[in-house]
Protein backbone atom coordinates (compact mmCIF):
# COMPACT_ATOMS: atom_id res chain seq x y z
CA UNK A 1 0.00 0.00 0.00
CA UNK A 2 1.43 3.74 -1.13
CA UNK A 3 1.76 6.56 1.01
CA UNK A 4 -0.11 9.74 0.61
CA UNK A 5 2.45 12.44 -0.23
CA UNK A 6 3.06 14.91 2.56
CA UNK A 7 1.16 18.25 1.59
CA UNK A 8 3.78 20.66 2.11
CA UNK A 9 3.09 23.50 4.67
CA UNK A 10 3.89 27.12 3.79
CA UNK A 11 6.36 28.92 5.41
CA UNK A 12 5.18 30.98 7.90
CA UNK A 13 7.09 33.79 6.55
CA UNK A 14 5.48 33.70 3.13
CA UNK A 15 2.03 33.28 5.10
CA UNK A 16 2.74 36.45 6.96
CA UNK A 17 3.59 37.95 3.43
CA UNK A 18 0.74 36.94 1.96
CA UNK A 19 -1.93 38.33 4.51
CA UNK A 20 0.15 41.51 4.24
CA UNK A 21 -0.25 41.44 0.61
CA UNK A 22 -3.90 40.35 0.86
CA UNK A 23 -5.00 43.03 2.95
CA UNK A 24 -2.97 45.70 1.83
CA UNK A 25 -5.02 45.09 -2.10
CA UNK A 26 -8.19 44.87 0.37
CA UNK A 27 -6.98 48.66 1.49
CA UNK A 28 -5.90 49.94 -1.83
CA UNK A 29 -9.29 48.48 -3.37
CA UNK A 30 -11.52 50.48 -0.58
CA UNK A 31 -9.68 53.39 -0.86
CA UNK A 32 -9.75 53.34 -4.44
CA UNK A 33 -13.45 52.63 -4.01
CA UNK A 34 -13.59 55.61 -1.63
CA UNK A 35 -11.90 58.04 -3.94
CA UNK A 36 -13.86 56.78 -7.31
CA UNK A 37 -16.77 57.57 -4.98
CA UNK A 38 -15.71 61.75 -3.46
CA UNK A 39 -14.95 61.96 -8.05
CA UNK A 40 -18.17 61.16 -9.03
CA UNK A 41 -20.07 62.34 -5.83
CA UNK A 42 -18.58 65.96 -5.74
CA UNK A 43 -19.17 66.17 -9.44
CA UNK A 44 -23.08 65.31 -9.02
CA UNK A 45 -24.95 67.86 -10.52
CA UNK A 46 -27.64 68.29 -7.50
CA UNK A 47 -24.62 69.27 -5.47
CA UNK A 48 -22.73 71.61 -7.63
CA UNK A 49 -23.15 75.45 -7.13
CA UNK A 50 -23.30 77.08 -10.49
CA UNK A 51 -25.10 80.45 -9.70
CA UNK A 52 -24.46 83.46 -7.49
CA UNK A 53 -27.47 86.14 -6.10
CA UNK A 54 -26.03 89.20 -5.63
CA UNK A 55 -28.23 91.45 -3.86
CA UNK A 56 -27.79 95.03 -1.75
CA UNK A 57 -26.40 98.28 -2.45
CA UNK A 58 -27.53 101.47 -4.64
CA UNK A 59 -24.66 101.86 -7.13
CA UNK A 60 -22.59 99.35 -6.85
CA UNK A 61 -22.63 96.68 -9.98
CA UNK A 62 -24.28 93.55 -8.84
CA UNK A 63 -22.46 91.92 -11.72
CA UNK A 64 -18.75 92.87 -10.68
CA UNK A 65 -19.83 91.07 -7.29
CA UNK A 66 -20.81 88.28 -9.25
CA UNK A 67 -17.92 88.02 -10.99
CA UNK A 68 -15.62 87.92 -8.21
CA UNK A 69 -17.67 85.11 -6.51
CA UNK A 70 -17.72 83.25 -9.31
CA UNK A 71 -13.71 83.45 -9.79
CA UNK A 72 -13.69 82.06 -6.55
CA UNK A 73 -15.51 78.94 -7.42
CA UNK A 74 -13.33 77.74 -10.30
CA UNK A 75 -11.06 75.07 -9.56
CA UNK A 76 -10.37 72.44 -7.12
CA UNK A 77 -8.88 71.54 -3.76
CA UNK A 78 -5.96 69.38 -4.06
CA UNK A 79 -6.51 69.18 -7.59
CA UNK A 80 -9.31 66.85 -6.42
CA UNK A 81 -12.77 68.02 -4.95
CA UNK A 82 -14.22 71.00 -6.83
CA UNK A 83 -14.71 74.03 -5.31
CA UNK A 84 -18.18 74.14 -6.70
CA UNK A 85 -18.90 71.09 -4.59
CA UNK A 86 -21.87 72.84 -2.02
CA UNK A 87 -20.55 71.95 1.17
CA UNK A 88 -17.27 72.57 0.42
CA UNK A 89 -17.83 75.65 -1.03
CA UNK A 90 -15.18 78.33 -0.32
CA UNK A 91 -17.22 81.12 1.66
CA UNK A 92 -14.58 82.76 3.48
CA UNK A 93 -12.70 83.10 -0.01
CA UNK A 94 -15.91 84.63 -1.41
CA UNK A 95 -16.30 87.16 1.28
CA UNK A 96 -12.81 88.07 0.96
CA UNK A 97 -12.60 88.74 -3.21
CA UNK A 98 -15.80 90.68 -3.07
CA UNK A 99 -14.75 93.10 -0.56
CA UNK A 100 -12.13 94.18 -2.71
CA UNK A 101 -14.92 96.26 -4.58
CA UNK A 102 -14.90 99.83 -3.44
CA UNK A 103 -17.34 101.37 -0.90
CA UNK A 104 -19.08 97.86 0.01
CA UNK A 105 -18.75 96.66 3.45
CA UNK A 106 -21.08 93.98 5.72
CA UNK A 107 -20.61 91.33 3.05
CA UNK A 108 -22.49 88.08 3.72
CA UNK A 109 -22.01 84.95 1.81
CA UNK A 110 -24.59 81.82 2.43
CA UNK A 111 -25.44 79.07 0.27
CA UNK A 112 -29.60 79.60 -0.97
CA UNK A 113 -29.52 75.99 -2.06
CA UNK A 114 -26.71 73.12 -3.46
CA UNK A 115 -27.47 74.85 -7.05
CA UNK A 116 -26.86 78.72 -5.49
CA UNK A 117 -24.98 80.99 -4.13
CA UNK A 118 -26.63 84.16 -2.28
CA UNK A 119 -23.73 87.54 -1.62
CA UNK A 120 -25.33 90.33 0.30
CA UNK A 121 -24.00 93.23 0.94
CA UNK A 122 -23.84 97.32 2.27
CA UNK A 123 -22.84 99.99 0.67
CA UNK A 124 -21.07 103.26 1.54
CA UNK A 125 -22.41 105.92 0.38
CA UNK A 126 -21.14 109.53 0.55
CA UNK A 127 -22.79 111.86 3.77
CA UNK A 128 -20.37 114.55 4.30
CA UNK A 129 -16.86 115.60 3.81
CA UNK A 130 -14.11 115.29 7.01
CA UNK A 131 -11.37 117.59 5.89
CA UNK A 132 -7.75 118.48 6.91
CA UNK A 133 -9.31 122.54 7.11
CA UNK A 134 -11.86 124.54 6.36
CA UNK A 135 -10.09 125.49 2.89
CA UNK A 136 -8.50 121.80 2.39
CA UNK A 137 -8.89 119.85 -0.43
CA UNK A 138 -7.45 117.03 1.27
CA UNK A 139 -10.81 114.89 2.76
CA UNK A 140 -12.36 111.66 3.19
CA UNK A 141 -15.82 110.92 2.63
CA UNK A 142 -17.76 109.82 5.59
CA UNK A 143 -20.88 107.38 5.36
CA UNK A 144 -24.42 108.18 7.66
CA UNK A 145 -22.44 107.20 10.85
CA UNK A 146 -19.67 109.75 10.91
CA UNK A 147 -16.92 106.55 9.44
CA UNK A 148 -13.97 107.71 6.99
CA UNK A 149 -14.38 104.99 4.42
CA UNK A 150 -12.33 106.24 1.31
CA UNK A 151 -10.66 109.29 0.32
CA UNK A 152 -12.12 112.19 -1.77
CA UNK A 153 -11.52 114.10 -4.78
CA UNK A 154 -10.70 117.58 -5.21
CA UNK A 155 -14.58 118.95 -4.70
CA UNK A 156 -15.62 122.17 -5.05
CA UNK A 157 -19.22 123.79 -4.39
CA UNK A 158 -21.15 123.17 -1.67
CA UNK A 159 -22.58 119.38 -2.40
CA UNK A 160 -21.27 117.90 0.79
CA UNK A 161 -21.26 119.53 4.39
CA UNK A 162 -17.77 119.61 5.41
CA UNK A 163 -16.48 118.93 9.02
CA UNK A 164 -12.75 119.43 10.36
CA UNK A 165 -11.89 118.18 13.24
CA UNK A 166 -9.76 120.05 15.40
CA UNK A 167 -6.98 117.46 16.65
CA UNK A 168 -7.80 114.53 14.69
CA UNK A 169 -6.77 114.53 10.75
CA UNK A 170 -8.76 112.68 8.43
CA UNK A 171 -7.80 109.61 8.21
CA UNK A 172 -9.58 106.42 6.15
CA UNK A 173 -10.92 103.70 8.69
CA UNK A 174 -11.37 106.18 11.91
CA UNK A 175 -14.61 107.80 12.52
CA UNK A 176 -14.94 111.70 12.93
CA UNK A 177 -15.96 111.77 16.69
CA UNK A 178 -17.46 109.13 18.88
CA UNK A 179 -20.59 107.85 19.42
CA UNK A 180 -23.48 108.84 17.98
CA UNK A 181 -22.27 112.69 17.96
CA UNK A 182 -22.33 112.65 14.55
CA UNK A 183 -26.01 111.97 14.39
CA UNK A 184 -26.47 114.65 16.96
CA UNK A 185 -24.83 117.28 14.16
CA UNK A 186 -26.93 115.81 11.37
CA UNK A 187 -29.79 116.69 13.09
CA UNK A 188 -28.87 120.02 14.61
CA UNK A 189 -27.97 121.23 10.74
CA UNK A 190 -31.17 119.54 9.57
CA UNK A 191 -33.45 121.88 12.13
CA UNK A 192 -31.29 125.08 11.29
CA UNK A 193 -31.85 124.45 7.40
CA UNK A 194 -35.70 123.97 8.24
CA UNK A 195 -35.94 127.40 9.19
CA UNK A 196 -33.42 128.28 6.32
CA UNK A 197 -30.24 128.93 8.36
CA UNK A 198 -27.80 126.09 6.19
CA UNK A 199 -24.44 125.20 7.46
CA UNK A 200 -21.79 124.50 5.07
CA UNK A 201 -18.63 123.45 7.79
CA UNK A 202 -18.93 122.39 10.93
CA UNK A 203 -15.75 121.92 13.21
CA UNK A 204 -15.61 119.84 16.16
CA UNK A 205 -13.09 119.21 19.34
CA UNK A 206 -12.62 116.90 22.05
CA UNK A 207 -14.65 118.43 24.55
CA UNK A 208 -17.87 117.87 22.13
CA UNK A 209 -18.53 121.92 21.23
CA UNK A 210 -18.99 122.31 17.76
CA UNK A 211 -19.01 125.44 15.56
CA UNK A 212 -21.13 125.52 12.74
CA UNK A 213 -20.40 128.01 9.72
CA UNK A 214 -23.56 129.46 8.04
CA UNK A 215 -23.63 130.04 4.44
CA UNK A 216 -22.84 133.88 3.69
CA UNK A 217 -21.24 134.45 7.28
CA UNK A 218 -21.44 133.82 10.70
CA UNK A 219 -21.31 131.03 13.11
CA UNK A 220 -23.31 128.99 15.79
CA UNK A 221 -21.56 127.79 19.19
CA UNK A 222 -22.95 124.91 20.14
CA UNK A 223 -22.19 121.77 22.49
CA UNK A 224 -23.09 118.17 21.73
CA UNK A 225 -23.87 117.16 25.50
CA UNK A 226 -27.23 119.39 25.17
CA UNK A 227 -29.51 117.78 22.44
CA UNK A 228 -30.27 119.64 18.96
CA UNK A 229 -33.42 120.14 19.72
CA UNK A 230 -32.96 122.57 22.84
CA UNK A 231 -30.18 124.47 21.24
CA UNK A 232 -32.16 125.18 17.99
CA UNK A 233 -35.44 126.02 20.50
CA UNK A 234 -32.88 128.47 22.01
CA UNK A 235 -31.81 129.89 19.19
CA UNK A 236 -35.41 130.54 17.68
CA UNK A 237 -36.84 131.83 20.46
CA UNK A 238 -34.37 134.55 20.06
CA UNK A 239 -33.99 134.85 16.47
CA UNK A 240 -37.88 135.82 16.88
CA UNK A 241 -37.44 138.36 19.60
CA UNK A 242 -37.74 142.34 18.78
CA UNK A 243 -34.30 142.80 19.64
CA UNK A 244 -32.77 140.16 17.28
CA UNK A 245 -35.14 140.28 14.60
CA UNK A 246 -33.08 141.77 12.10
CA UNK A 247 -30.53 138.70 12.31
CA UNK A 248 -29.22 137.03 9.27
CA UNK A 249 -26.61 135.16 7.95
CA UNK A 250 -23.48 137.63 6.94
CA UNK A 251 -24.55 140.14 9.64
CA UNK A 252 -23.11 138.51 12.74
CA UNK A 253 -20.06 137.37 13.78
CA UNK A 254 -21.17 134.67 16.33
CA UNK A 255 -24.01 133.05 18.21
CA UNK A 256 -22.59 130.86 21.14
CA UNK A 257 -25.45 128.37 22.42
CA UNK A 258 -23.60 126.33 24.64
CA UNK A 259 -25.25 127.52 28.04
CA UNK A 260 -28.43 126.58 28.13
CA UNK A 261 -30.99 129.28 27.20
CA UNK A 262 -28.41 132.20 28.09
CA UNK A 263 -27.25 133.05 24.00
CA UNK A 264 -24.70 135.18 23.39
CA UNK A 265 -24.38 136.83 20.43
CA UNK A 266 -21.60 138.84 19.08
CA UNK A 267 -22.40 141.30 16.32
CA UNK A 268 -20.89 143.83 14.05
CA UNK A 269 -18.74 145.41 15.04
CA UNK A 270 -16.87 142.98 16.94
CA UNK A 271 -16.45 145.49 19.28
CA UNK A 272 -20.10 144.60 20.81
CA UNK A 273 -21.59 141.94 22.43
CA UNK A 274 -25.46 140.69 23.16
CA UNK A 275 -26.08 138.64 26.18
CA UNK A 276 -29.92 137.41 25.80
CA UNK A 277 -32.03 134.82 27.80
CA UNK A 278 -33.96 132.46 25.53
CA UNK A 279 -37.17 133.09 27.41
CA UNK A 280 -40.50 134.43 26.55
CA UNK A 281 -39.67 137.95 28.18
CA UNK A 282 -36.23 138.16 26.67
CA UNK A 283 -34.01 140.68 28.62
CA UNK A 284 -30.66 141.82 26.39
CA UNK A 285 -27.39 143.68 27.90
CA UNK A 286 -24.66 144.86 26.28
CA UNK A 287 -21.31 143.48 27.45
CA UNK A 288 -17.43 143.46 26.03
CA UNK A 289 -16.27 140.32 24.53
CA UNK A 290 -14.85 139.15 27.31
CA UNK A 291 -16.88 139.73 29.96
CA UNK A 292 -19.49 136.98 27.96
CA UNK A 293 -19.05 133.48 28.40
CA UNK A 294 -15.42 133.95 29.31
CA UNK A 295 -14.71 134.96 25.51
Amino acid sequence: MKSLPKIKKIDPDTKALLKQFFFGFLALAITAGILTAIWYGTRAEAVTLVGVEVVGGQTISHDEVRAYALSELDGQYAGFVPRRFAWLYPQDDIESAVSQVKRIHSIDVSRIDSRTVLVSFEEFLPDSLWCESLVSSECVFLDELGFAYASSPSLHGGSFLRFVHNSKAPAVGESLVLGGDYQLLGRLTSLLSEQGWFVSHVEVDAARDAFLHVVDGGEFKVTLTQSPDETADNLFVVLTSPEFSDLEPGNFQYIDLRFGNKVFINEEPPALEMVATSTPETETETATSSDAAGE
